[in-house]
């Protein structure tokens, strides 16, 4: 499981009506295997319980949309609301005649932009880890996610002129 491509989409688009995030996930056949997928949900919800409340968010714009991929725009989500407080709905869907590559579309506000790709990011790292059965540093991404956002949206400020 790739993030194949992802571009940032301005106001009103063709994919939602705020400014978004649009990104292309390629997922190989072994992801989507329901036996996988049942520990994988057994591991998430131990770490990650708020999860659960993020899957009526996500909404399917195709049929044929594999488990593996609503959960990692589930869990981009709640790193977000967790790391930002920012609650949103996000859509997953098919990309057409490309096997095995879906669309996630995760609008974001004016403040998250700069936190977007990073949660997407470490949503796919989190999945693939415990997916694998290996920990995750929950807290240290919540808290990069964080540090993104507020070190942009602090103003910048001019240096002071150097004293002759």
């Amino acid at each position: 499981m790739k993030i194949i491509d992802q571009r940032y989409m301005a106001g009103d688009n063709r994919y939602s009506t705020q400014p978004c995030l649009l990104s292309i996930l390629e997922v190989d056949e072994t992801a989507a295997n329901a036996a996988a997928m049942a520990s994988l949900d057994q591991r998430l919800l131990a770490l990650l319980p708020g999860v659960r409340n993020q899957a009526a968010m996500v909404g399917m714009r195709a049929e044929g949309v594999p488990q593996i991929v609503r959960v990692v725009q589930q869990v981009a989500m709640e790193l977000r609301r967790l790391a930002l407080n920012e609650v949103s709905v996000g859509f997953v869907g098919v990309v057409p005649r490309t096997h095995g590559r879906y669309r996630l579309v995760l609008p974001y506000g004016a403040s998250a932009r700069a936190a977007a790709a990073p949660a997407l990011r470490i949503a796919t790292q989190m999945v693939s880890a415990l997916r694998a059965g290996k920990s995750f540093n929950l807290q240290a991404a919540v808290a990069r996610l964080r540090a993104l956002a507020d070190r942009r949206s602090l103003p910048r400020t001019k240096a002071a002129p150097m004293a002759a």
